[in-house]
């Protein structure tokens, strides 16, 4: 779009970047909070991501999954399945992420990723209104 005055090209700069902006905000939740969950079924993704925060360097990893146990003290409560992950390290040694860790690991690693995506679609689209509205050469 060409406009004759610099005035008019950055108000009609603005106001693109206003509507931009909420579409940037739209994308970002849905990529966080649609995609990022969904990330949950690509196989061993939540392992990796684990393991990539608390045992960088590993040469492998051992997991076990154990069953569903109470995760509160009520009788009435909710139930959740266990996991620990075993690191093994190139010098013999080895670190276990208990299941609190790999929780937090997994969860937050899917809905950053998920973020993560969303920031690189919206980042183009808030500079579309720099190339696209430009004034008209004399």
């Amino acid at each position: 779009m060409k406009l004759s005055t610099s005035k008019e090209v950055w108000i009609a700069r603005t106001i693109a970047w206003v509507i931009a902006l909420a579409l940037s905000c739209a994308i970002l939740f849905g990529t966080t909070f649609m995609l990022g969950p969904s990330l949950f079924a690509v196989p061993d993704l939540d392992q990796k991501i684990a393991v990539a925060i608390y045992c960088p360097g590993a040469t492998s990893t051992s997991l076990e999954e154990g069953a569903s146990t109470p995760t509160t003290t009520s009788p009435s409560g909710t139930y959740g399945h266990t996991v620990e992950v075993t690191c093994f390290f190139a010098d013999g040694s080895s670190k276990i992420i208990r299941n609190e860790q790999y929780a937090l690991a997994a969860i937050g690693g899917v809905f950053g990723i998920g973020g993560l995506i969303g920031i690189a679609v919206s980042i183009p689209l808030l500079l579309l209104p720099l190339i696209l509205i430009r004034k008209k050469k004399a």
